[in-house]
């Protein structure tokens, strides 16, 4: 499905915990829509990714701990934050945000606009119907975008694939391992089945579902969560290199 879901600030956390990928448009205004082809192009090659859409608006009105969130994320992925949290294309994998782009048209894309616009003349000439120029640039508009966000999210998420991957298949250093083993609360000699269920009893109680509709608390449990699910992920690597673990008791 490619109809974007509408959200309010304190749904925007529910989504990107549930979705392994999603993506939200933030509009500044009525006009300001939500690229169509560009969702069609992802939902084609990620059959798994979340379409939602939020007003600029009803993100300063969700308070600081949503602002901050998105804020400390464009920093991450190395986007603008000068001006605080931009109108949009956020995309998220595993709740962390990996991409962000206005979504307008690039200075390269004048040409197909300029051709699309000679064309809706040539039909609002014939049809006396000055619309189509207006039509045909709003269509190139879209086209042209679509192309290039789809470029820069299909870069993002094999980026972002790539540094899971390399995580899971490179022995972690000395101190990560230490780090991991207090994270969950066990010795180093504790088997697998303990650690197992050292992860699972950690992130019973960590769990974001827990903290109710205070954004602040699910942030905190949300980069709780992530730190126990990684000292478990450690703790594999460590163990077992290069095998994520998958053949091990935790797996199961």
């Amino acid at each position: 499905m490619t109809n974007p879901t509408p959200l309010d600030a304190a749904q925007l956390f529910e989504l990107i915990r549930n979705s392994e990928l999603a993506l939200v448009f933030v509009s500044v205004h009525s006009r300001h829509r939500f690229n169509r082809p560009l969702a069609t192009t992802l939902a084609a090659e990620h059959q798994d990714i979340a379409f939602a859409e939020i007003t600029l608006r009803k993100l300063l009105l969700g308070g600081p701990s949503v602002l901050r969130f998105l804020h400390q994320g464009l920093r991450g992925c190395r986007a603008p934050v000068t001006l605080g949290v931009l109108p949009g294309y956020y995309l998220f994998r595993r709740a962390e945000l990996i991409a962000w782009d206005a979504g307008l048209p690039a200075l390269a894309d004048v040409s197909a606009l300029a051709r699309s616009a000679a064309l809706g003349a040539i039909w609002s000439g014939v049809s006396n119907d000055m619309s189509f120029i207006g039509q045909a640039l709003e269509w190139a508009a879209d086209q042209v975008a679509a192309e290039r966000l789809s470029a820069v999210f299909r870069q993002a998420i094999a980026g972002a694939q790539r540094a899971y991957t390399r995580r899971e298949s490179e022995p972690p250093p000395r101190e990560d391992v230490y780090w991991a083993y207090q994270m969950l609360g066990v010795l180093p000699t504790a088997s697998d089945r303990e650690v197992h269920e050292a992860w699972r009893r950690r992130r019973r109680e960590a769990h974001p579902d827990h903290a109710g509709d205070d954004p602040v608390e699910f942030e905190r449990r949300s980069r709780i969560s992530r730190d126990i699910n990684r000292a478990r992920d450690v703790i594999t690597n460590h163990r077992y290199p290069g095998t994520r673990g998958a053949t091990h008791a935790w797996a199961s």
